[in-house]
């Protein structure tokens, strides 16, 4: 029986030990696969940047690294749950675009996308597009050279109607032209971000920029940082959550969807209102508020006769003004909160937080 038992005990202990080799080798299996993905998928991005380049260059422009934008949702986009994300490592060796010089942009998309690369030279004003095929990343079903530089679109306007229609950047047009123009004029770092997150360059995202920059110039925080409700949501909320860094999953962001009754019965002061901001007083250990309305521009400049070239002219000309958020933006009410409530008091469930505004202490 002795050495039965010891058998047994001596079987046990190399079954254990055969599963942890096996565990093992599976391991690095998983390890080597995943790097072989990674080398894939950097030779991918070279390779697009190579020909992209190339492209660029039959087209007629002298391309240089320093004048090079790359636009790219690498990294989001998928290929049968394998992260695209090496691409961007091929991207930046050949093109020299990075990160710190805000000339690699790296947009949001769903991971079932197309994985694209749209390569702007912002001296000659040529943007070179490519799609992937899913199924071999060297190909493409998608490939194209433009020129998209602003002043030209404004005065060749007519002459892309059509292009535009055929989805010649895959239907990313929106997306590539007012994103690399805006790059190409210096956008500041915090407005590729938000673009970024948001996906789009539009005038609904400009709107919670221009919000942003004003509270950050106006109404600082204190340690605890701000707390943001929406009470008229639209775009404007993705650049609340990257630049203030508030969000839904930290518990420091909270959206209202009013009904048209809800509005109809705020006092006349507060029926425009779009966002409430809430800060914490550290010396009075109390909440406090600012109700922010976004006063929208007059937009009856001449049409270009091209809608997605009016938005880049659009963008750009937010652009230009971004460092003036008080023409744009007006407190509608300053408020303080009764001691012992905080902003989720006001964000929770049945509460229409502008009827306790409408009561607060200024």
């Amino acid at each position: 029986m002795k050495n039965i038992s010891l058998s047994v005990k001596f079987i046990s202990t190399a079954a254990v030990m055969l599963a942890a080799v096996m565990l093992f080798a599976s391991a690095e299996a998983t390890a080597k696969e995943r790097l072989t993905a990674y080398s894939d998928w950097k030779s991918a991005g070279e390779k697009a940047s190579d020909k992209a380049i190339a492209m660029i260059k039959k087209a007629g422009a002298a391309v240089k690294k320093e004048n090079l934008i790359v636009l790219t949702n690498a990294g989001y986009a998928e290929a049968d749950g394998v992260s695209t994300q090496g691409a961007l490592d091929g991207i930046t060796k050949v093109t020299g675009v990075s990160r710190g010089k805000n000339t690699l942009v790296e947009l949001h998309t769903a991971p079932w996308a197309p994985l694209w690369f749209a390569v702007y030279d912002r001296a000659s004003g040529f943007c070179a597009y490519l799609e992937a095929d899913p199924q071999n990343p060297v190909k493409y079903n998608t490939a194209a050279v433009e020129r998209i530089d602003a002043e030209y679109l404004y005065t060749h306007a007519p002459d892309y109607n059509e292009k535009f229609k055929k989805n010649v950047f895959g239907g990313n047009e929106f997306r590539i032209l007012t994103i690399a123009n805006a790059a190409a004029k210096g956008a500041p770092a915090s407005v590729i971000r938000t673009v970024e997150f948001h996906d789009h360059y539009c005038p609904g995202v400009n709107s919670g920029i221009f919000m942003v920059n004003y509270i950050k110039k106006n109404f600082p925080p204190d340690d605890k940082g701000y707390f943001i409700q929406s009470v008229t949501p639209w775009c404007k909320e993705d650049a609340f959550q990257v630049m203030l860094n508030v969000t839904l999953g930290k518990k420091s962001y909270s959206i209202y969807h009013p009904s048209d009754s809800d509005i109809d019965a705020r006092e006349n002061n507060l029926k425009d209102v779009n966002v409430i901001v809430y800060r914490h007083d550290k010396k009075m250990d109390r909440w406090e508020g600012i109700a922010l309305v976004f006063n929208w521009p007059d937009k009856s400049s001449k049409s270009t006769g091209n809608g997605l070239i009016d938005k880049v002219r659009e963008s750009l000309w937010y652009l230009e003004n971004i460092d003036k958020p008080e023409d744009f933006v007006r407190i509608a009410k300053s408020f303080k909160l009764p001691e012992g409530t905080a902003p989720v008091d006001w964000a929770r469930p049945g509460v229409d937080p502008l009827k306790k505004i409408s009561k607060a202490e200024k």
